[in-house]
């Protein structure tokens, strides 16, 4: 890191906002959602990430650095997931105003591949509220005059979440005779909190553009398969898309993970997830 920059964030670090009004700086818009719905009115959240922009290829900037050193709390999924910012977090200046997402203690988590973490733990709602509970510790550690306020807002949140799974249990109650497939394996937390499963995966790793073998293999997995939708994200490619499916016609469903056209509220998150609800039921029922 540039002298420059490492100056600026030591001074940042060494000018504590004040303690009435708390400020949080998250990594992606997921977590500035469930942070938001325990401070609400008693601080400022915000998030880096770009939710249209891949956390998998965002690259911080000098900007980004002191915004996240400036701010009371800052929240991350960690080093598995948002690996171009990693060298931030691992400051020894910063761990005790730092929370790793995926060190939260009670955490449903699955692995892809060959063992490796899925770091796409928020789309488990009960994630979400383990996650929400680890924010309400450390705002009614920093700002202790609002202390109840954050643990009764995480009160609410639970309540809420639980309402919401309640409902799109009972979209999915019927088994659905289709079958789909997904641009990558993004969505694993989603499906297995709801009995939901994919037939098959475009994409098995976003980082890396399939060979002419594996292309062929998809080819054959589709005509195989029959799949009635896709789901993809904002930066799927069209083109890799279009050509493993080679003029086989299927509904296209751009799933927002990221919760890009949902406003920031106390009840974002679980807007977030009856969209992704939605999504998959529009894949599935229509």
């Amino acid at each position: 890191m540039p002298k420059f920059y490492l100056i600026l964030l030591l001074t940042s670090l060494l000018c504590s906002p004040s303690r009435g009004d708390v400020s949080i700086v998250t990594t992606i818009k997921p977590l500035q959602m469930i942070a938001e719905a325990i401070v609400q009115e008693y601080g400022s959240v915000s998030s880096i990430v770009d939710p249209q922009q891949s956390p998998h290829h965002f690259t911080v900037s000098p900007s980004d650095r002191i915004k996240l050193a400036r701010a009371d709390l800052a929240i991350w999924i960690g080093p598995d997931f948002e690996t171009h910012i990693s060298d931030f977090f691992v400051q020894s200046e910063l761990q005790a105003k730092t929370i790793t997402v995926i060190d939260t203690p009670g955490l449903q988590l699955h692995t892809v591949g060959d063992g490796q973490l899925d770091a796409h733990l928020w789309l488990d709602s009960s994630n979400a509220i383990h996650i929400a509970k680890a924010i309400a510790e450390h705002t009614a550690k920093m700002d202790p005059a609002n202390a109840t306020s954050y643990r009764q807002n995480l009160e609410k949140f639970s309540r809420q979440i639980e309402s919401t799974n309640q409902q799109i249990a009972q979209k999915f109650q019927t088994p659905s005779t289709k079958n789909y497939a997904v641009y990558h394996n993004a969505y694993q937390y989603f499906e297995q909190q709801f009995g939901l499963q994919h037939g098959m995966v475009i994409l098995a790793d976003p980082e890396v553009q399939p060979s002419i073998r594996e292309m062929i293999t998809l080819r054959s997995q589709v005509n195989e398969q029959r799949p009635s939708c896709l789901l993809l994200e904002f930066d799927s490619s069209l083109d890799l898309v279009s050509t493993v499916l080679k003029g086989y016609e299927l509904k296209l469903i751009t799933v927002d993970l990221l919760g890009s056209n949902i406003n920031l509220s106390a009840n974002a998150y679980s807007e977030f997830v009856a969209n992704l609800a939605d999504d998959f039921y529009q894949c599935l029922y229509e």
